[in-house]
């Protein structure tokens, strides 16, 4: 086989593969037209982001000691990033960390007050009636990365962020 033919076959392969990859939540549900109307208007106000996996989740609840170690130190630890990028890049390995091991709640939590401070949670329950919400964003830039990120077919986790991410939630 010619150099080129294998080239032109590696490349078919790896792009194929690219376009079968699924993110990990859709938020393409009828639902959020309200949402995103109230994000968009940049009108002061609480929705949820409705979203559907894009695999189901049959996780029970979380054991709630472990996730109470995790909220504790989830803020610190994501501000000890330097950058936004990087803030960000760890609230995202976080909820794709989350969503693989917990029971994370169907909907992201955005709150925008009247002095325009913006917020977009997420859930990790821990009962039936309730958990830990972890901040994903805080400023109306990182919002629109974090939801156009969770919407790109899922990253491969950055050992960096999953280890720090791991010793959040471990003793």
């Amino acid at each position: 086989m010619s150099v080129l033919r294998q080239v032109c076959l590696i490349g078919a392969i790896f792009f194929s593969c690219a376009l079968s990859a699924k993110s990990a939540v859709d938020f393409s549900i009828e639902q959020n037209k309200p949402c995103w109307k109230i994000i968009e208007q940049k009108a002061p106000g609480h929705c949820k982001l409705q979203f559907t996996r894009a695999t189901p989740s049959a996780i029970a609840f979380a054991p709630k000691e472990e996730i109470s170690r995790a909220f504790s130190r989830y803020y610190a630890t994501r501000a000890d990033f330097p950058t936004s990028f990087q803030q960000i890049e760890f609230a995202l390995q976080f909820f794709n960390y989350s969503i693989d091991k917990y029971p994370v709640r169907d909907s992201l939590n955005f709150i925008r007050s009247n002095n325009g401070a913006v917020q977009l949670s997420m859930t990790i329950f821990v009962s039936a009636n309730g958990g830990y919400s972890f901040i994903l964003a805080d400023t109306d830039a990182h919002f629109r990365q974090v939801v156009d990120a969770l919407q790109q077919p899922k990253a491969k986790p950055a050992t960096h962020y999953h280890r720090t991410i791991a010793k959040l939630f471990a003793e």
